[in-house]
């Protein structure tokens, strides 16, 4: 994943894939229409979402700037447990992320992932 919107609504989401990821990735939702999401930052605190998928479309040129947004966030989150010529390269696993694809899923369950005795359960969705 190359980042994520959360939309106005706060229950419709758009997540970026590189495009050579995207094509298996859209053809399962296409014939199944279910998205699991999961994400995590740096703190352990992780999260996944599940819900139905709404459509997908190649990333535009707003999208991209998100995406570089998020390549920024992960570089400054990598430098606080590494050195900056560690963390650099890391980051940059991620940095090829043109051209990409922009899956959007309507949220209908939010579970928490962070590692302890909650992990797994299923949150309120609000």
């Amino acid at each position: 994943m190359l980042g994520a919107v959360v939309d106005g609504d706060r229950r419709t989401v758009t997540f970026f894939v590189h495009e050579k990821r995207a094509k298996r990735i859209v053809a399962d939702l296409e014939q199944n229409g279910r998205v699991a999401l999961g994400f995590a930052q740096a703190s352990h605190e992780a999260y996944q979402l599940r819900g139905k998928y709404i459509s997908s479309r190649p990333s535009s040129e707003e999208d991209y700037a998100v995406q570089e947004a998020y390549k920024k966030i992960i570089r400054a989150g990598l430098m606080q447990f590494f050195p900056e010529e560690l963390a650099t390269p890391i980051a940059a696993v991620e940095s090829d992320y043109r051209p990409s694809v922009a899956i959007t899923f309507r949220v209908e369950e939010v579970f928490l992932q962070t590692p302890g005795p909650g992990a797994g359960t299923k949150m309120v969705v609000e």
